[in-house]
């Protein structure tokens, strides 16, 4: 995945297929791609509330992660309160609350997104590049320390939007990001859409 444009890399030459997209500083990866049996499972530990399978795909998922030593804190992108309402617990909080655990670095769970428009889900490829620009989010406290390695947590990937504008967000209360890890990455749905 390209860390310039979030793009899938072209499978044989590696190369960026958007030249013109904006340089960022950090690094995306997914941990499980977003297909076959994955995607089942994926959907019912978000959608279907299942706690102890979402445990295990994290825990899998850490399995794949080399040790952050760049990371100081743990932040995952916050969900939109209605939909935590609904599915009674958040995956990317959840993620940072296990990847905590297991690593001793801490995290902070204490932002929350503002959008309530269309769901992400029910959108096209433009229409999810286009909300983002729309996206506020609130929340963010920094010590001096934790601003040096934020490692940025979410579930999925598409376009990688909402990474990019929590991201800005962040960096405007003053955070360095160094990487962003998803659970799982759907470069060939975003493909197929277009």
């Amino acid at each position: 995945m390209c860390i310039r444009c979030l793009a899938t890399f072209e499978r044989e030459t590696r190369h960026c297929p958007d030249e013109r997209a904006n340089v960022d500083d950090y690094i995306v990866q997914g941990l499980f791609r977003y297909e076959g049996i994955a995607r089942e499972m994926f959907g019912l530990a978000k959608f279907g509330g299942n706690r102890a399978l979402a445990d295990f795909l994290i825990e899998r998922g850490i399995m794949r992660l080399a040790y952050p030593s760049d990371v100081h804190l743990w932040v995952p992108v916050p969900p939109e309160r209605t939909r935590l309402l609904v599915r009674g617990f958040s995956l990317p909080d959840r993620m940072a609350w296990r990847i905590g655990m297991l690593t001793g670095i801490p995290c902070a769970i204490d932002g929350s997104s503002l959008h309530a428009e269309k769901e992400q889900k029910k959108l096209d490829r433009p229409g999810r590049l286009s909300e983002r620009l729309h996206r506020e989010w609130s929340g963010g406290r920094f010590s001096p320390h934790h601003r040096s390695g934020v490692a940025i947590l979410d579930d999925l990937v598409t376009t990688g939007g909402t990474i990019r504008s929590f991201a800005t967000f962040l960096r405007k209360k003053g955070a360095r990001i160094v990487r962003a890890i998803t659970l799982f990455d759907a470069p060939l749905r975003v493909e197929r859409e277009s």
